[in-house]
């Protein structure tokens, strides 16, 4: 299935019930021709994400904050930010929180000081705040980070060695350094004319969402392991969205994707880097969990191929992929027509009788209807073939498209 969907290596891990199986096939790097083993660390990206939030865990329980306390009460930056004074550490957690979004912001930062973090808070610190509307955030994650560094006097790293890697026994996770050659899986862009490798993204700014922890297969099975036994962690696998994005999730807890499969639940997430895709997903009245790490950008789509017979062993029925147009699916589409809009980045949509047309970053997208509010711009895509809209007022008329998880709110 790796050859098919042109992925250069990739490790599959699965455990039940205490019992661990991890195999592997292909080459790390197609330079070197090293091959990947059990031992190999991949970027995790926003697996990040949950490891953060069981930090922040674990600092509630050792007393260190509460999640319901508004962020400016822990972050020095933060004090006199209006936003940061009625969003919590909880509304940080859950991606509810407002908070100011840029699209450079999300993506183009480099900064990769020490004090990146800080910088960081101080900046979102000054902006007004985006309406209240479940949105992903690389900058929420970030400053979770800081909220992490601020009560403890440690670095983001630090602390996360101290509360999770170091009690878990994930002796093989390490963070990527900028500059300095690790040894992991490298990534690699699939075109046309076959894997080309591509450049490490390591920014220390968002290291708390997802940029530079890399972990092996059995390390994260080890850290899916606590979270499926410890009870105290459970608190992270409750609803707190009920945000339905095509192809990513199904609703959204505190770090977890929730997906609503049949013989489920299921929880997890997905890091997507440059070349590199991971997945993650935990069953917990199963006590299973799989985990698959690849050093291609076509990983979800090998993800798509190998999960389905994996979890009908036991007994879950993972959806099959929509990725087909249905006329008339969505009634009347003037209602998705409008401009949306965060301060540096504008989608405009426009509507006819058939299909949308999405303007947004120099690209002019034709989008055809599914239901539900879901459009296909590009089956092609195995990350992102569609757009979803959200938050409908009463006549169904969307007020937030989802460009990948990322929501920009009606203007």
């Amino acid at each position: 299935m790796a050859d098919e969907h042109g992925v250069p290596g990739a490790a599959l891990g699965i455990s039940q019930d205490g019992q661990v199986s991890v195999v592997h096939t292909g080459v790390a790097d197609l330079t070197s021709a090293e091959p990947v083993t059990a031992e190999t660390p991949f970027g995790v990206g926003s697996i990040t994400k949950p490891v953060t939030a069981t930090v922040i865990l674990r600092l509630t329980q050792d007393g260190y904050l509460v999640i319901d306390h508004p962020v400016a009460e822990v972050v020095p930056e933060l004090l006199d930010s209006p936003w940061a004074r009625e969003a919590t550490i909880r509304d940080l957690l859950a991606n509810r929180s407002g908070i100011p979004l840029r699209n450079a912001w999300e993506f183009e930062l480099t900064d990769d000081s020490r004090d990146a973090l800080t910088r960081c808070a101080t900046r979102i610190g000054a902006e007004p705040p985006t309406s209240r509307f479940w949105s992903y955030s690389n900058m929420g994650w970030a400053l979770l980070g800081r909220v992490i560094e601020a009560v403890t006097g440690l670095s983001w790293e630090e602390a996360t060695q101290r509360y999770v890697l170091d009690p878990i026994g994930m002796e093989q996770t390490t963070v990527a350094l900028t500059g300095q050659a690790e040894k992991r899986a490298t990534g690699h862009q699939i075109t046309p004319d076959g894997p080309q490798p591509v450049p490490a993204w390591t920014p220390r700014v968002y290291c708390s969402a997802g940029s530079t922890l890399l972990c092996t297969v059995p390390d994260l099975l080890r850290f899916a392991a606590v979270h499926l036994e410890d009870p105290s962690l459970a608190v992270m696998r409750e609803s707190h969205a009920d945000i339905s994005i095509s192809g990513w999730l199904d609703g959204w807890g505190l770090g977890w994707g929730q997906f609503n499969w049949v013989g489920g639940p299921v929880w997890g997430w997905d890091g997507v880097l440059p070349g590199e895709r991971m997945v993650l997903r935990l069953l917990p009245d199963h006590k299973a969990a799989m985990v698959l790490a690849t050093n291609g950008s076509t990983g979800r789509a090998l993800y798509r191929s190998v999960f389905p017979p994996l979890m009908e062993e036991l007994g879950v029925a993972f959806p099959s992929p929509k990725v087909e147009a249905q006329a008339g699916a969505d009634g009347d589409l003037s209602r998705f027509a409008g401009e949306f809009a965060w301060i540096d980045r504008r989608c405009l949509v426009t509507a006819s009788d058939e299909d949308l047309v999405i303007d947004v970053d120099d690209q002019q997208l034709t989008a055809s209807p599914m239901g539900n509010g879901v459009f296909l711009v590009n089956p092609e895509n195995p990350d992102n073939p569609t757009v979803t809209f959200g938050d409908f007022d009463a006549a169904g008329r969307p007020n937030v498209i989802y460009l990948t998880l990322w929501g920009m709110p009606r203007v």
